[in-house]
């Protein structure tokens, strides 16, 4: 296939975020006694939703607001500020191969805009991007496709012209619904549903053994 674009989720595809996120987020519920089950954990895989948190808050031991939630997880930590970060085995040799073929590359994430750059820059990796798109600077988060549309018109880009790396169910409809080839990475410590995916890959090392690329023309 040929592409000329390659647009990346953050959590669970840049980074193996996801389980750090939950141990913050579920310290900063305990604070107002709310404890989640397993199936409520695996629910926040991949999402970035506001009213299911208001649901777990409807459990406290007292009424807690949004405000007061959101000001007691900046207190309690985040992932990229004060976690461990590393990228995915692989992954910065290919955004160094794609970049030096003229693929441009964007971030589309549904975490906010500000942490998303903190943990690129804590990784060295803010020159390996052309674009990135947080949750905050969307109106409709994925699985609708808006956050995708808006990043191949920043690309200037054409659907039929990108490739997403997702790991997640609401991610790769997402990508499928703005698209674009959608591959379904299987690399991050907690495993998702892929079968959606156009293809899928395990470890960005071995993406020319599952994708034949046919160089695309520089931008």
């Amino acid at each position: 296939m040929t592409f000329r674009f390659a647009l990346f989720d953050f959590d669970g595809v840049i980074a193996d975020t996801e389980t750090s996120n939950k141990v913050f987020l579920e310290k900063a519920l305990a604070v107002f006694g709310v404890t989640l089950t397993n199936e409520e954990r695996m629910s926040l895989v991949g999402t970035n939703d506001p009213h299911r948190i208001e649901r777990f808050l409807s459990r406290a031991n007292r009424t807690v607001t949004m405000e007061e939630y959101r000001a007691q997880r900046v207190v309690s930590g985040n992932t990229y500020e004060n976690g461990d970060i590393a990228p995915m085995p692989g992954l910065i040799s290919l955004l160094r191969d794609f970049r030096s073929k003229g693929i441009r590359t964007a971030v589309v994430s549904m975490t906010s805009l500000r942490l998303i750059t903190i943990g690129l820059e804590r990784m060295g990796m803010t020159d390996l991007f052309d674009t990135v798109i947080g949750g905050d600077m969307v109106t409709n988060h994925k699985p609708n496709p808006e956050p995708y549309q808006m990043a191949m018109e920043r690309l200037g880009a054409r659907p039929e012209e990108c490739i997403v790396f997702e790991d997640s169910p609401v991610g790769i409809s997402a990508g499928k619904a703005a698209g674009a080839f959608v591959v379904g990475y299987t690399g991050a410590s907690i495993q998702q549903d892929t079968s959606e995916a156009d293809c899928v890959l395990d470890c960005f090392s071995d993406f020319y053994s599952v994708i034949s690329l046919d160089e695309p023309p520089a931008s």
